[in-house]
């Protein structure tokens, strides 16, 4: 097994909605499918200290993550936004740790110190995958979004980089 990451180009946007539109109220509480133009526009729109790698397994585009900015205001110069999806096939195999822990390992160069992720309080296996990695769960908003005719909480994860 080879897993190969870099970073996310036109080229690869025109295959990152079939992963993100599998999870649509899933694991994202945005319910709206995007399209490759969608995912252009996001790369395009990446700002400094901010980034998106994709995943390839044999070749094969196997899932992406995100690095970006927590908040535009400068009190939070320090503190970052970190989200990982994986193609449905991929997902157990080591690919997201991989992805994760070089967007954790790049945050740190351009000297974020807080690190969080905001995730659907059912999705047990991303909330584990979390601490696995050193992420502490900060608490659960209740009922804060709504997807599928249901209200859901999501958990706030945050990993602190010494």
């Amino acid at each position: 097994m080879h897993i190969n990451t870099k970073r996310a180009t036109h080229t690869d946007a025109a295959l990152l909605p079939d992963i993100y539109n599998h999870y649509l109220g899933k694991a994202t509480l945005d319910i709206k499918r995007r399209d490759t133009d969608f995912f252009i526009e996001m790369i395009e729109k990446l700002e400094n200290r901010e980034m998106m790698l994709v995943a390839e397994k044999n070749g094969e585009l196997a899932g992406y993550g995100i690095l970006k900015k927590y908040s535009w205001k400068m009190g939070y110069i320090h503190a970052g936004e970190i989200s990982i999806f994986l193609g449905e096939l991929f997902t157990g195999q080591g690919i997201g740790k991989k992805l994760m822990l070089e967007l954790i390992a790049q945050a740190k160069k351009w000297e974020y110190r807080h690190l969080v992720s905001r995730i659907m309080a059912k999705n047990k296996g991303s909330i584990l995958f979390h601490e696995k990695l050193g992420y502490e769960m900060v608490g659960i908003q209740k009922q804060i979004g709504f997807a599928n005719g249901e209200w859901e909480d999501v958990a706030i994860m945050q990993l602190i980089i010494k």
